[in-house]
């Protein structure tokens, strides 16, 4: 599987291309996962732009494999039954401190979802932390390209792109955990307050 380097990152399934989007695994069920600092804030969001077809934590089991992979976010988009896999990668834990999502850390489970018939979105935290609207445009944007339903585009047409960031190697990830990082950009994020939604 290639190696994307810039977030978003997308992983499209050969089916989905072809317009056949039922996915070949179903979740079954919500799962234990730790949940990211950001996800809390950023699921409200999700929330309010798609509504009831949004599904945190939610647990799938690809053939042959013992554990689930849970996926952070699972959008179900209601016409044709696409399953998105949102994923909000951060560079490294905040308790061991170890780098984590860094290049090709991923590629194994990005798989096992591909091969579900899932779409696979990629965001780094501090998107999803710093610009929650724009990354629910790129969502709706996959979802309008894809299926045709433009009913979510249409209520972020006047937010602004999401802005790309580099994924991180194991050793980048290593020195933005010795300058604090993760806590610039949730600090930034906790003093501002959550984003206002329109109403």
């Amino acid at each position: 599987m290639a190696r994307p380097l810039e977030y978003p990152i997308v992983f499209i399934p050969e089916l989905v291309q072809q317009k056949k989007f039922n996915p070949l695994v179903l979740p079954n069920g919500s799962g234990n996962a730790p949940i990211g600092t950001s996800e809390g804030l950023f699921e409200n969001v999700l929330r309010h732009y798609f509504e009831n077809i949004v599904f945190p934590q939610q647990m799938m089991l690809p053939p042959g494999h013992d554990l689930h992979y849970t996926a952070d976010f699972l959008i179900v988009e209601p016409k044709t039954s696409l399953h998105i896999d949102l994923e909000v990668d951060e560079p490294f834990c905040f308790t061991t401190k170890k780098p984590t999502h860094c290049i090709g850390e991923d590629d194994y489970r990005n798989k096992c979802f591909v091969d579900a018939n899932w779409l696979v979105i990629r965001f780094a935290e501090e998107q999803v932390s710093s610009q929650p609207e724009r990354c629910s445009r790129f969502i709706a944007g996959a979802i309008a390209s894809l299926t045709g339903n433009s009913s979510y585009r249409r209520q972020l047409l006047n937010v602004e792109r999401v802005t790309p960031m580099k994924q991180w190697s194991y050793r980048q990830a290593l020195g933005l955990n010795k300058k604090d990082y993760r806590q610039g950009y949730l600090q930034e994020r906790k003093f501002k307050g959550s984003t206002p939604l329109p109403s």
